[in-house]
Formats: C-alpha cells, structure tokens, sequence
C-alpha cells in the first residue's frame, strides 16, 4: 500500500512539474509571437482597414490629410526598419541608428495611432499633429538616408582584407628568401 501511495505522490510530482514546464514554454511562445515585428505589422494593417473603412463610410467627416500621413507614417518606420536590418546582416557600421531606431519606431507608432483617431473624430489638435508627423517623417527620411549612404560605401574590411593579403605576401617572400640563404650557406644550419 505504501508503495502504491508512493507512485502516486511521485506521479502527481511529475505531473505538476511537466504541467509547469509546459505553461512557462507557451506564455513565452505566445510573448515571442505577440511581440514579434510581423504581428506588430498585422495590427497595424488591420487599424488601417479600419482608417479606410471610416474614410469611406462618411468621407465628409473625415480627415483624410491625417489618414495619409499615418499611412506614411507607418510605411517610411518599415522602410527604415528594412534598411537597418539588411545593413546589419551586411556588416555596415551604422552609429548609433540602432540605439535610436526603438524610440523613432515608437513615436512614429504613437503618432500614426493619434492621426486614426484624428481620422474618426477630427478635433483641434489635428494640425499639430499633422506638423508633429511631418517632422518625424522628415527625420525618419534622413536617418534612412544616411543608413542608405553608409551601405553603400565599400565595404571596409575588403581593404583591409587585401592589405592583410599583401602583408602575408610579403612575410612569405621573407621567410622564402631567407630560408634560401640559410640552405646556400652550410655555416648559417642550426643544429
């Protein structure tokens, strides 16, 4: 009886523990998912359906400057996004661009939101937001530029690949020649 009682104390054991395992495993499954870029992407898509139903459905009321510009908005913080990431799978110095890249992708998020609601519900701060969009895309416009300039200049370490390859050329000579000298002259062996 005791050993039946034990089973199922260790059973009941290995059950809870397995359960815990797999209730850690899916809340940071489903974090990784629900904080991953393409979901992120998703939502947006899917507010700015909502952005164009409600131009369309009453076109008087509705702001259509700032529903263009949180699409802009949005379209020019994935371009810059794109930009950084093939940059960086490409070696390229970048600065400081990704240090600042979260906070211009997160005011850009926030702006675009406030424009749809501008867009539903015109009120009187439309015109500074609208400002407020244009100088962000202004400097999303120049970071992606310069993010642009710098993958495209040459790749710094094929100089100084080559420069390595020229060196290693010349130590090869040396120790060629040197050795040749060393089997020519009987008196220069050592040992």
């Amino acid at each position: 009886m005791e050993f039946v009682l034990t089973l199922v104390v260790v059973l009941a054991v290995l059950a809870g523990l397995v359960t815990t395992v797999l209730v850690l495993a899916t809340r940071r499954a489903v974090r990784a998912v629900q904080g991953s870029r393409a979901v992120r992407h998703g939502r947006e898509l899917s507010q700015f359906a909502g952005t164009a139903v409600a131009v369309v459905r009453n076109p008087a009321r509705a702001d259509r400057t700032a529903a263009a510009l949180a699409a802009r908005l949005t379209a020019a913080s994935m371009t810059l996004q794109r930009e950084v990431d093939a940059a960086r799978r490409a070696g390229v110095h970048l600065g400081e661009v990704p240090d600042v890249l979260p906070q211009l992708v997160g005011e850009g998020s926030a702006l675009s939101r406030a424009l749809r609601a501008e867009v539903r519900a015109p009120s009187a701060q439309g015109p500074r937001l609208a400002d407020a969009a244009r100088a962000h895309l202004a400097a999303v416009g120049e970071v992606t530029a310069a993010v642009r300039a710098s993958a495209a200049l040459p790749a710094a370490h094929g100089s100084v690949a080559a420069e390595a390859s020229r060196v290693a050329a010349g130590l090869q000579c040396y120790s060629d020649a040197y050795l040749e000298i060393v089997e020519r002259d009987p008196s220069r062996r050592t040992g």
